[in-house]
């Protein structure tokens, strides 16, 4: 992968971003009778970032908790699709690290799908297998919520955090997606929970869209113990831009404690267990607010959309970091897991 100068002079790196709730978004921009959403609304940020590939994830939201959790899903992929048709050649929805290594090398955008919580599913693991036919390649457990499979870790600490391990239910879809080959990825997991996923899982976990813990300690974050398991693995933690994961309060809630949390995880899981999971969220949640440890806040961008990434990458360069460990943690390390899992 070659960086190169732009005539701004800012230095684009090619960019994995391991999470991006793209799929909700284009179910309810499409449901107001939007077309070609990616191509006319988010495609010319993604390349001004640099972001050769996207992580669709899908997840339902409180609407869907009570029976319309698999309409949800299947909508979301359905939106996915029609967008595909809309736009032929923009993108590729990949199911291969060969499939996304192609898309790369002919200039379109590589997009995978993955669960972030297994809502969709119920109690029907054959399910599992429907929407891995379907193109899904990751299974991220949880969101901030309990489901029959695990508990989600809550972002304000309190007498319901406190759950159990994966069930047995949550066990045998960890196995399962392990056997097809599927990212297993514990953000959003409660720490019982991704306990038992390094337990079961023979090879990378990922941590798609986490911070640490040791500087905001949301147990949404992951402990320093968690992140060395994770890395110890082979996988890779997704540095996440959400300011509510960044910080607690109204004075840390920042850019400059988001690099903190960089270098936290570099420090703690090693540069090669680095990547990029920048939760931009701002325009698809525009009015959301969320209370970390008693501390209400209005969610915001850290990384002002991706259109922003090269200022923060003038911002890491600024900070010390070199190029390349920029490149290991923007896309080569989630690219390696990719190559070892997604066969």
């Amino acid at each position: 992968m070659k960086s190169r100068i732009e005539p701004d002079g800012q230095m684009k790196i090619p960019v994995v971003d391991a999470h991006y709730d793209l799929g909700m978004f284009l179910r309810q921009e499409r449901q107001k009778g939007k077309r070609k959403i990616i191509e006319s609304e988010l495609m010319p940020d993604l390349k001004q970032g640099g972001v050769q590939v996207l992580v669709n994830a899908v997840y339902v939201d409180e609407t869907g908790i009570n029976g319309s959790s698999l309409q949800q899903a299947c909508e979301q992929l359905a939106a996915l699709q029609a967008e595909q048709r809309e736009s032929p050649g923009l993108f590729d929805i990949c199911t291969s690290y060969a499939e996304l290594e192609k898309a790369r090398e002919q200039g379109r955008l590589a997009i995978l799908i993955s669960f972030e919580g297994v809502e969709p599913l119920g109690s029907n693991i054959e399910l599992l297998d429907f929407f891995y036919k379907f193109g899904v390649r990751g299974l991220g457990l949880a969101h901030a919520r309990r489901n029959l499979a695990c508990d989600g870790a809550r972002y304000t600490s309190g007498r319901y955090n406190i759950g159990g391990g994966l069930t047995e239910l949550g066990v045998a879809f960890t196995e399962r997606a392990q056997e097809l080959g599927m990212l297993i990825d514990v953000s959003h997991l409660n720490d019982a929970g991704t306990e038992d996923v390094l337990d079961i899982v023979k090879g990378p976990v990922i941590a798609s869209h986490s911070n640490c813990r040791a500087l905001n300690g949301t147990l949404r974050n992951i402990s320093d113990e968690l992140l060395r398991r994770i890395a110890d693995s082979g996988g890779v933690i997704g540095l996440n831009g959400c300011s509510v994961l960044v910080g607690d309060r109204a004075d840390n809630a920042n850019r400059e404690m988001m690099i903190a949390h960089l270098d936290h995880l570099v420090k703690v899981a090693g540069i090669e267990h680095v990547g990029l999971g920048l939760d931009v969220a701002q325009m698809i949640l525009p009015d959301a607010y969320i209370t970390v440890n008693g501390f209400e806040q209005k969610v915001v961008d850290l990384v002002e959309g991706h259109k922003d990434i090269p200022n923060f990458t003038d911002a890491l360069i600024k900070h010390g970091y070199t190029e390349e460990m920029l490149r290991k943690i923007y896309a080569e390390n989630f690219l390696r897991v990719y190559r070892e899992v997604l066969v």
